[in-house]
């Protein structure tokens, strides 16, 4: 029997539609990257170091201060942006300051102080820091930034000049070391003293130590060891 008209016509339509499901479709997909998780919240406390932490280390016994935490502005405000000259040594020079961290992400910061000695040796005392920022990225950034500017600030001398305070004096920044995970000089004050300096590096987290009047003759070992166990500390927690 021949197809009828009707048949015929259906047929072609059908094959028509079937053509179109064919077409290309040529327009950009929309790739829509994943958000970085922030850091997760830390118990910063319990990766500072103990009294009998810091005697198996420094090889003396000692009193821990208090503990001090919460938010940036827990981060010091002793060296304003116009204070030192150059600036950019303060880091190596000054402990946790505002004027080192503020352009960073920081999220949480803990610190402690130690005063220490015995009747064989001077007194010694330490200050240690930990500052948590939002990502690990931005942590690591921060320590490569800070290596650098250590780096360069090796036999320079920070001028620091604070009229308002009838403050002035100098800091000869000596022996900077960078390595993989640490950072770490001599600082030696116009007033004498001389002062350990290290900066460290794990995860999300960057360790800030400073250990003064101690035996400066093998560099700034003591002030590493104490970083060290720190960031051992932080890898475990």
């Amino acid at each position: 029997m021949r197809p009828s008209a009707l048949t015929i016509a259906a047929l072609s339509a059908c094959v028509v539609l079937a053509g179109c499901t064919t077409t290309v479709d040529d327009r950009p997909v929309l790739h829509i990257e994943p958000a970085v998780a922030p850091s997760p919240s830390r118990a910063l406390d319990q990766v500072l170091p103990t009294a009998d932490e810091l005697t198996s280390v420094l090889g003396t016994a000692g009193l821990m201060g208090q503990l001090v935490e919460g938010g940036s502005d827990m981060l010091l405000a002793g060296v304003g942006e116009s204070d030192a000259s150059p600036a950019e040594c303060v880091s190596p020079a000054y402990r946790l300051e505002k004027v080192v961290y503020q352009a960073s992400s920081v999220r949480s910061v803990a610190s402690q102080s130690w005063a220490g000695g015995s009747f064989d040796g001077p007194p010694a005392s330490g200050f240690f820091g930990v500052v948590q920022f939002a990502t690990p990225d931005a942590a690591k950034a921060f320590f490569a930034a800070s290596a650098d500017r250590w780096h360069g600030c090796n036999g320079q001398t920070l001028v620091l000049h604070q009229p308002e305070r009838g403050a002035q004096g100098s800091s000869r920044i000596t022996d900077v070391t960078v390595e993989q995970e640490t950072v770490s000089a001599i600082v030696i004050r116009d007033a004498g003293s001389t002062i350990q300096r290290a900066l460290g590096i794990a995860a999300d987290c960057v360790v800030d130590v400073e250990i003064t009047d101690v035996d400066a003759a093998g560099g700034a070992n003591r002030a590493v060891e104490v970083t060290n166990l720190i960031l051992q500390k932080i890898g475990t927690s």
